[in-house]
């Protein structure tokens, strides 16, 4: 029960890597509060979290919304007081050739990747504990060149950079700011894409590792970043890619 105690918000909590990250940290003893936008997934979300915990809340909070935040930091005051963990996993991921990528899209993927979780942190950000962590969920593209990503690899690149300047401002709160960096995973953000067998199988082999990786994978790297086993561990990003962008 390394967690046990603790409080915690998942943001995008109600399908995939949020998900199962919640799942985790209610195993592990913590109280959870995950957000979504569709309203039978924030229901079906929040029984599946209860068979893991009681305590477990679902919030209808989207990223780009910038009310939302305030309203987010409301109810996460109201359930838990104070809070021990910020996972910012939000996000959408859109691939398109540049040549085909408006400036509304480009908006919009500023908007959900890299305003939203920016604003989060600001929102809650007086509700963090001494000792609390924040963990941003960013891309093992924020530092690959990989065709059809350019709006997508680009918010997530702003991404990592905000990890590294809010570890500086956050660490004299006593806060600690990480990030975890997926490769490609087996979620339903990767289902959306209605890519064929020969297209995953195009996705998967330049992993060294030979398999596309599962959420429970990146949920483990967001567990050691939130736990005191990560205490002297700051402005970091983890990659959890099977090894594509390093080897």
């Amino acid at each position: 029960m390394r967690l046990e105690g603790k409080t915690a918000v998942v943001t995008g909590g109600t399908s995939g890597i949020g998900l199962e990250t919640a799942r985790l940290f209610l195993r592990e003893g913590a109280r959870v509060l995950v957000t979504g936008q569709d309203e039978a997934r924030l229901c079906a979300a929040e029984q599946e979290l209860r068979k893991w915990g009681s305590q477990a809340i679902a919030v209808r909070a989207r990223s780009e919304h910038r009310a939302d935040d305030a309203l987010l930091a409301k109810r996460v005051a109201e359930a838990f007081g104070s809070l021990d963990i910020l996972f910012l996993n939000a996000g959408i991921t859109t691939p398109r050739p540049f040549l085909e990528t408006t400036e509304a899209m480009l908006d919009h993927e500023l908007a959900v990747n890299f305003k939203g979780p920016f604003f989060t942190v600001q929102a809650l950000a007086p509700l963090l504990k001494r000792g609390s962590s924040v963990i941003f969920n960013t891309s093992c593209l924020d530092g690959m060149g990989v065709a059809g990503t350019s709006a997508y690899s680009a918010s997530k690149a702003a991404l990592r950079s905000l990890v590294r300047t809010l570890a500086r401002e956050l660490i004299p709160l006593g806060v600690r700011v990480n990030s975890v960096a997926p490769g490609p995973i087996r979620t339903p953000n990767l289902d959306k894409l209605g890519l064929s067998e020969e297209q995953l199988a195009k996705i998967t082999s330049p992993v060294p590792m030979g398999r596309l990786g599962e959420p429970a994978d990146v949920a483990r790297a967001v567990l050691f970043l939130a736990g005191e086993s990560s205490g002297f561990i700051l402005g970091e990003e983890i990659y959890v890619d099977g090894g594509w962008s390093n080897l």
